[in-house]
């Protein structure tokens, strides 16, 4: 191998990948390395530049083929944007033997000019050569993963390009299991071919059902007529990049429609990182508000009641209730982040099996409360009983657990955006904010408790232990028994009717199985009906989904192209995706959507309503909540007439504040 060659502004050198064989092949590259802050050119430099060039002599027979260059980086200067290299770049060429050698040495020269730039451009000239041996059996000489880690993929993809006046619109259809297609916030497309397109000017990039659009301004007077096909690299925001061609014609159906996606997320740093956790533990803190966590903190008041009579249990449970409450939230995180993100935040209630066994649960927690039976320390320490016995410490644990697994179909304002980094970034980035979320969620209930045992004057004021607690039981009780309720109605849109009627006659043999000491009946027939409860539970949980929403205003059933096409008629467009497990979803939809002020609304802006049910496991409103930028329901999102680019509403809704917007 020849020595590099260095310049005041650059150092290159030629390699080859391996030794070559009588009529065989191997990869060149032509490496080079700018001094810092000096650049080099793509094949299209851009608003100024120039490529660089190679002249290749080699011996008789022996061939190159052209140049195949890495995918470059926006070099923007004083308005105008160049394309180019400031680092480490190789630039490859294949070369074919069909020379006579079976052994020996084959010459290869390349004078190679570049023009290099800081603040001032300067043409730079070297000569490159190198002796690459030609063997019977190819040797490897060099690595070159770093050199194709840098050239753009090629896939299959369909696409086409339109010319409507000084704009080219290219459109290409997302190919099977590609998430850079589908969410192409960020991406920039690189001209193959320079003087077609003006490259200072903005790039539009229109999102659809079935892929995305970018508009770029035709550069004129071009130097170049535009009829055939037109080739682009386009590099995402994720660093990976693809090379596309594609013909001149109407474009797919589906590459439109949708407007600009959701700006994609960049690298994160140590502020962005802390940013994130402040939001999530300001979003864990509001969760405790949301809805769906009243029933199961419900069972916390019993012990904030109590605390300040006992103190270190008092003060020991609600530590304990705090490591449930971190360790389910960590292990959701660990699911989401090795699963994908497109499971979604409250991903488990859409298992009609997490749902039946939750309704078993709740019901017996609230029985218990209820005072109906009583199986030890465990469940009634669960239910809001005494701290007494060694399992105190471990139902606490699984009391902060199911206030997690419950509270998790809600999204507190805030959550949105932490949630949406931590699944972005995954790893280590996703732990930390979904512990700062747990940690915001399990103070209120640790500092009150702490509170109320360490500050006298609180202590003094609460109500002394006595048959009050019992009636407090009983009332806590009926929160619930309407969360167990509000399970099962969950699990019925999740089956048929028949999972439904069975879910009803285990809930029922629950009962009967619980009851049963209180009854005085005989004992050996408990574990029988407890037992049956279990099974039946599992039938009704396989039994074939029926999807239904709840919503009643009219609407149309959620479809991208159904969005993208109305949105060509010029009619402006509500979605409203929700799910039946989801609070938030369903208080929005009682005060909002159900109202005749926004019916009237509907009707007078001629705007037209859509919804989509998440309430079972949906990878159309899975990939879209994910181009929103969003892990869960609810989202709201409002397209305006004349193709106005989308809004995406708040979580907690008002019916004015909708009115508003649709007027």
């Amino acid at each position: 191998m020849a020595e590099p060659v260095k310049t005041a502004h650059l150092t290159t050198e030629l390699i080859a990948e391996t030794t070559v064989t009588k009529g065989g092949e191997t990869w060149l590259a032509i490496r080079h390395v700018p001094v810092k802050g000096w650049h080099t050119y793509w094949q299209n430099p851009g608003d100024t530049g120039l490529a660089p060039r190679v002249t290749w002599t080699l011996p008789v027979n022996v061939e190159v083929s052209d140049l195949v260059f890495p995918t470059p980086d926006v070099q923007p200067y004083m308005g105008l944007t160049n394309y180019g290299y400031s680092s480490e770049t190789f630039i490859l060429a294949r070369l074919s033997n069909g020379s006579a050698l079976t052994s020996g040495i084959l010459p290869v020269k390349a004078r190679v000019d570049f023009l290099v730039c800081e603040k001032v451009c300067v043409p730079e000239t070297v000569n490159l050569s190198l002796d690459l041996k030609v063997t019977g059996t190819p040797e490897k000489l060099n690595d070159f993963t770093k050199a194709r880690a840098g050239l753009p993929q090629t896939v299959p993809v369909t696409g086409t390009y339109k010319i409507d006046g000084e704009t080219l619109t290219l459109g290409v259809l997302a190919p099977a299991g590609s998430t850079d297609f589908t969410h192409p916030g960020g991406a920039y497309l690189f001209p193959v071919e320079g003087g077609i397109i003006d490259p200072s000017a903005p790039q539009a990039i229109e999102l659809g059902p079935k892929g995305f659009s970018v508009t770029l301004k035709i550069k004129r007077p071009s130097s170049t007529n535009v009829e055939g096909p037109f080739a682009a690299v386009i590099k995402f925001a994720s660093g990976r990049s693809y090379a596309v061609t594609v013909p001149l014609g109407e474009l797919p159906s589906g590459t439109s429609g949708l407007g600009r996606p959701a700006a994609a997320r960049p690298d994160i740093n140590i502020a962005g990182v802390l940013t994130a956790m402040g939001l999530a533990f300001v979003g864990g803190l509001i969760l405790n508000l949301m809805p769906c966590v009243f029933p199961v903190l419900s069972m916390k008041l019993l012990a904030l009641a109590r605390a300040g009579h006992e103190g270190a249990a008092g003060r020991r449970e609600s530590l304990f209730y705090g490591l449930g409450v971190l360790l389910t939230f960590s292990v959701l995180g660990l699911v989401l982040s090795v699963l994908g993100s497109a499971l979604g935040w409250g991903f488990q209630l859409q298992s009609p099996w997490v749902t039946a066994g939750l309704s078993l649960l709740l019901l017996a927690v609230a029985l218990n409360m209820s005072g109906l039976f009583e199986v030890g320390s465990g469940l009634q320490s669960l239910a809001g009983g005494r701290l007494s016995g060694k399992n105190a410490d471990v139902t606490a644990v699984l009391t902060g657990a199911l206030a997690v697994v419950v509270a998790a179909p809600c999204t507190a304002p805030f959550m949105a955006t932490a949630l949406g980094v931590a699944l972005a970034q995954g790893g280590v980035v996703s732990f930390i904010v979904f512990l700062a979320l747990g940690v915001g969620f399990a103070l209120p209930v640790i500092a009150l408790t702490y509170l109320i045992t360490y500050v006298p004057a609180v202590a003094a004021k609460m109500p002394r232990p006595g048959p009050w607690m019992d009636r407090l039981r009983l009332i806590l009780a009926i929160p619930m028994y309407g969360a167990a309720l509000w399970m099962a109605w969950v699990f019925a849109q999740q089956v048929s009717g028949w999972g439904l009627f069975a879910l009803v006659i285990a809930l029922a043999l629950l009962t009967a199985g619980l009851w049963w000491p209180k009854l005085s009946l005989p004992s050996v027939l408990r574990p029988v009906f407890l037992g049956l409860s279990l099974i039946v539970a599992a039938v009704a949980a396989v039994q074939k989904p029926e999807v239904a929403t709840a919503v009643t205003t009219d609407h149309e059933v959620f479809s991208t192209a159904r969005i993208a096409e109305l949105r060509a008629q010029g009619k402006p467009v509500l979605v409203n995706l929700t799910a039946a497990w989801c609070v938030t979803c369903k208080v929005n939809e009682r005060l909002v959507f159900e109202t005749k002020a926004f019916k009237d609304a509907l009707n007078q802006s001629g705007t037209v309503y859509m919804v989509g049910d998440w309430t079972n496991q949906d990878t159309a409103i899975s990939q879209y909540l994910s181009q929103n930028g969003r892990s869960g329901v609810p989202l709201y999102v409002y397209y305006g007439v004349n193709n106005a680019e989308p809004v995406v509403l708040g979580q907690l809704l008002t019916a004015k504040d909708v009115v508003n917007i649709l007027k």
